[in-house]
């Protein structure tokens, strides 16, 4: 008789408890129960307005499931905000901490439980949450990082007990930013080590080389997105390390995850693909990859070499490649020449263009040239949430160099903007960091980038007149002109009303930037070509890229009006639709057009096609 078949569905686990409920409950057992009730309450609560479903508690702990990532983020977002703000309160007699943890996997049902490494990875997500914390797994951050603009913090591979994972932390205001450990102290870089020197100790003996069999999981599909996709392909190595092959790709793929300009697919999609036996241009057009990152060990006695390059699925061409030679025993060495090399090249080919180049001569090294282009990418988010990521990132790197001359204009930027978000304690204050950090950025570098921000601060804050705005515009394109330069161009030009050459400058800017990351450059574009009526410009623009699931609202709504005059009425409803619910207001249109005309044409012109 065949044996019964299990019940078996991929689904999202959400597991969470209190941090110390013993010794809670030692203290004051009767407060500290009335108190998680009441907690608890709350959580229930948000789980049932998220869609999600509550199928096991016990004591102190609660496990939910959620047809959706982004929602059980959310909704663990949501209630730890609330409760650090419940603890914050004066009056609270007993001040509960929880921990989250969130995993999508592959579980049993039965009697309407959970069962299986699905709920057992997001249990172990939870235990190496930190108190008020969030932590989740890969395919969990993989899917809502695009989709979201919850920040995460990469803290690699993890192995607890039987389970092996890759974990974030999720960054909120109260978070603290950990760095990338095994969860009971065993780092990276000392598990590598161990294993290289089994693998060393045991050479001529016979290996146990268990193969990565592809998965039966169902597998999330990227989706199209402003951000560059990165596929790793396994390391090839010797038949003779070959245990070594799963963790160093896993390493690889940890180390460019630091870069928040790219997307890189998770391990278990990377040897899932590589499996797949797919062409470059199947897996481009499945996996919506850009890049593919392919690396080869090859040893000869006591020396290897590592073959690396970098692949354009685009171009269809191999646009980099390198060699570098290594003992065995220099392996952990070799782990950040990849990672830093590789990251060089995406940093250039995938995401900001040249301009990196001219950054490398002041960031001096590479870890700050990283924080630096993570904390460019979050200060033109333009939003308040986007500008506090930012000042965390100022922060590291200050600590980092704090003699760094970029810094100046980074400040400077970082000033600007607490004023325009209303932040600001001190007005004057922040205009006086702006014109001496400003100041100090000319005399100590003299870029052209550093003229242009001069012109915009000049037109804001300091002369508020288009003329000395413009001078600070000639002499920047003078100085040298980058994508930084464009762009502040063009905002410069179309704040003084000579948008034909705002257009112009917007166009350079998007030429020397690879991939438009957040929309930011197109934004622009599109925006100057709407109020020159330029719909046809627009659409060979947008039109291929409308359905990317990050696309900017204030993109889509522009679409819409351009679909609406071209006839096309349902579609044009269907994009105001989407544009609402990704957050457009009138509000933001207003602040986004400065409150001029042009900013009531377009709340006007969409509420012909459906009212706000």
């Amino acid at each position: 008789m065949p044996a019964e078949r299990l019940d078996r569905k991929v689904t999202v686990i959400l597991a969470t408890d209190v941090a110390a409920y013993s010794k809670h409950v030692e203290q004051d057992e009767s407060l500290t129960i009335k108190t998680y009730s009441e907690r608890e309450a709350v959580l229930l609560k948000l789980i049932e307005d998220f869609r999600g479903r509550v199928f096991n508690t016990a004591g102190d702990s609660v496990l939910a499931e959620f047809a959706s990532a982004v929602d059980a983020v959310e909704c663990a977002a949501a209630f730890q905000v609330q409760m650090v703000e419940i603890n914050s309160q004066p009056d609270t007699e007993c001040k509960l901490e929880f921990r989250i943890g969130i995993n999508m996997g592959d579980v049993v049902q039965k009697d309407g439980n959970l069962l299986g490494d699905g709920v057992n990875i997001a249990a172990r997500l939870e235990a190496l949450s930190q108190p008020n914390g969030v932590s989740v797994s890969k395919s969990i951050h993989d899917l809502v990082a695009p989709k979201t603009n919850l920040t995460f913090n990469d803290l690699g591979i993890q192995k607890i007990k039987e389970n092996e994972f890759h974990a974030f932390d999720l960054m909120m205001k109260h978070s603290q930013r950990r760095s990338r450990k095994y969860a009971k102290g065993i780092n990276v870089r000392t598990l590598l080590a161990a294993m290289t020197v089994a693998a060393i100790s045991i050479a001529g003996a016979i290996f146990f080389i268990s193969s990565y069999e592809k998965s039966t999981e169902t597998r999330e599909e990227t989706v199209l997105t402003s951000i560059p996709v990165i596929l790793v392909e396994p390391i090839g190595v010797p038949e003779s390390q070959r245990e070594l092959q799963k963790p160093f790709t896993e390493s690889v793929i940890s180390g460019l995850s630091v870069f928040r300009g790219i997307n890189v697919l998770s391990g278990n999609n990377s040897f899932f693909i590589s499996n797949s036996d797919l062409s470059d241009t199947q897996i481009a057009e499945k996996f919506n990859v850009d890049f593919i990152v392919r690396g080869m060990i090859q040893t000869y006695g006591d020396k290897s070499r590592m073959n690396i390059s970098l692949a354009d699925l685009e171009q269809n061409k191999v646009i980099w490649s390198d060699q570098i030679d290594f003992n065995l025993e220099e392996i952990f060495e070799l782990q950040d020449r990849v990672n830093d090399s590789i990251l060089s090249q995406l940093q250039v080919e995938a995401v900001a263009g040249d301009i990196v180049n001219d950054l490398r001569e002041y960031a001096q090294n590479f870890e700050f040239l990283t924080l630096y282009l993570n904390w460019s990418a979050e200060i033109q988010k333009w939003n308040p949430e986007s500008h506090s990521r930012a000042e965390t990132l100022l922060s590291e790197m200050n600590e980092l160099d704090s003699d760094n001359l970029l810094l100046h204009s980074a400040t400077g930027w970082q000033s600007f903007q607490r004023i325009v978000f209303g932040l600001s304690t001190s007005f004057e204050s922040d205009v006086e960091i702006m014109k001496n950090r400003n100041a100090l950025a000319i005399q100590t570098m003299g870029r052209g980038e550093d003229y242009a921000q001069r012109a915009m601060f000049e037109y804001f804050f300091f002369s508020k007149t288009c003329e000395a705005a413009l001078a600070d515009v000639e002499a920047s394109l003078k100085r040298g002109q980058n994508v930084r330069v464009h762009q502040i161009t063009g905002a410069i030009y179309a704040a003084c009303d000579r948008v034909g050459d705002a257009i112009i400058y917007n166009r350079k800017a998007l030429a020397a930037t690879p991939n438009d990351i957040g929309w930011f450059l197109t934004v622009d574009l599109v925006s100057n070509l709407w109020k020159l009526d330029r719909y046809e410009e627009i659409k060979e623009v947008i039109e291929p890229k409308i359905d990317a699931a990050d696309m900017d609202p204030r993109i889509t709504a522009i679409y819409a009006v351009v679909e609406q005059k071209a006839g096309n009425k349902k579609r044009a409803k269907e994009l105001i639709a989407r544009a609402k619910n990704n957050g457009l207001v009138p509000d933001r249109i207003k602040t986004w057009l400065r409150g001029q005309p042009a900013a009531f044409k377009l709340i006007e012109q969409i509420n012909e096609i459906d009212t706000f």
